[in-house]
């Protein structure tokens, strides 16, 4: 008897058939599909997501790094120390403002000779066209002019300060119309029926020779230059300008043209990136300069004239043998024919005339002054050689017999100055040699 199923008394489930191989084949694949294409959409989107992180965190690290180089060169490098002045610092802010100052002013200086018809290529080989020319095109030269004249201009206003020297609007009005040439008393007396005055006698001047000047002046305060064959000095300050006969203008022409020249020099500068700030002080600095020559001349402008003659030669031992000869009873005119190495004098036997003093070197200009009238003076060491002097006579005159050489003797007082006075303070200011650094290039 075979045995009876046994039941739980629920529905019996149905068993799955197997679905036909024929239905799996087909499904498969397109359950594939979809799974690898959203693996690769997603796989995508991160790769997206990763790449924009990457280009943000770029442009975040890039804009750090502008950032910082902005800081640097607007905050941190224009504040760097590249000289101290008895405890004043120059920056390199105030070291770019000048030297920008100072290549413009050249290249003006030379624009305005070349469009007066001269050749620059000519005048390259006289001072001082050649070292403005080589100023505009060396920057480290102009560089190294300029960290020096700031140190002379600190210098300077310490001096100044301690003489109790100090710059009124006035006295830079004064400055920039002498800049200009502007004379205002010549020009209020245009038109005025001039009142009967003798007219002052100019006497031509011979030197020995000009005073070295490293700094070459582009100002209308006169410098001292060359000394041609005959002795004379020629001024560089002076640009060479064809002869032209210039019509008589009223005093308002001369205030108007006074103006435009201050409005075109300014326009000039300024196109050339030059603060109206950097203009004014440059202005500041030369009436300072200018109250402070004063101030070592001498307010009353008497001036030391001399009549002498000399001998030049190259050697000491050739020296003491001509003064021998003259205290020996030589004559003087025969013997500065023989042997004097100065043609201008020598051919004249030894004469130079009556000159002011303050045209003369500085070594020959203190013998001069300390020297008794028909004594013989020798030898005295110059750039030239050796000297053996004969002071006739010496008197001091007032500046109006002789126009213009006042502001010369200004000019010397104030350079031998400047250049004792960094002899003075060499131990109160240093120029670091980072300068070099930071001359702009453009």
């Amino acid at each position: 008897m075979s045995k009876k199923t046994q039941t739980t008394g629920l529905p019996k489930r149905r068993r799955r058939r197997a679905a036909p191989a024929a239905a799996i084949d087909s499904e498969a694949p397109q359950n594939q599909a979809d799974s690898d294409y959203k693996s690769r959409a997603e796989r995508e989107a991160r790769l997206q997501r990763l790449a924009i992180r990457v280009v943000v965190g770029i442009i975040a690290i890039l804009a750090v790094v502008v950032a910082i180089a902005f800081a640097v060169e607007q905050l941190f490098i224009p504040n760097q120390v590249l000289a101290v002045v008895n405890g004043e610092n120059i920056t390199v802010r105030q070291f770019r403002e000048e030297y920008n100052l100072e290549r413009a002013r050249l290249r003006l200086q030379l624009n305005q000779i070349q469009n007066s018809g001269f050749d620059l290529q000519q005048l390259a080989q006289q001072e001082p066209y050649r070292t403005w020319i080589n100023e505009v095109n060396v920057p480290d030269q102009l560089g190294l002019r300029v960290i020096n004249d700031m140190v002379d201009d600190r210098l300077v206003a310490q001096e100044a300060a301690a003489r109790n020297i100090s710059v009124s609007g006035d006295a830079i009005e004064k400055e920039i119309q002498d800049f200009f040439g502007f004379d205002p008393t010549a020009v209020a007396l245009i038109g005025v029926d001039p009142t009967e005055t003798p007219e002052p006698t100019v006497t031509p001047t011979p030197f020995v020779s000009p005073t070295p000047t490293a700094i070459p002046t582009m100002t209308a305060t006169p410098t001292p230059g060359e000394v041609d064959e005959s002795g004379q000095e020629t001024d560089p300050t002076v640009t060479p300008q064809p002869t032209v006969v210039e019509p008589t203008l009223s005093a308002e022409d001369m205030r108007e043209n006074f103006q435009e020249s201050q409005d075109s020099y300014r326009s000039f500068l300024s196109i050339n990136g030059i603060a109206d700030e950097t203009i004014d002080a440059f202005f500041e600095r030369m009436a300072l300069q200018a109250l402070l020559a004063e101030d070592l001349v001498g307010a009353e402008g008497m001036l030391l004239y001399a009549d002498l003659r000399h001998i030049l030669v190259e050697t000491e031992a050739e020296a003491e043998s001509a003064l021998g000869a003259l205290r020996a009873g030589e004559s003087f005119a025969d013997l500065a024919r023989a042997i004097s190495t100065d043609p201008g004098s020598g051919a004249r036997g030894g004469e130079l005339g009556e000159t002011f003093v303050g045209n003369y070197v500085p070594e020959f200009r203190k013998a001069i002054e300390d020297a008794e009238i028909g004594e013989l003076v020798g030898p005295v060491q110059s750039e030239f050689g050796y000297h053996i002097l004969q002071v006739r006579s010496k008197d001091e005159r007032a500046d109006e017999e002789f126009s213009g050489q006042l502001e010369r003797a200004k000019q010397r007082e104030l350079e031998l100055f400047v250049e004792n006075l960094r002899e003075q303070k060499a131990d109160q200011y240093e120029i670091y040699d980072s300068w070099l650094n930071y001359i702009p290039r453009g």
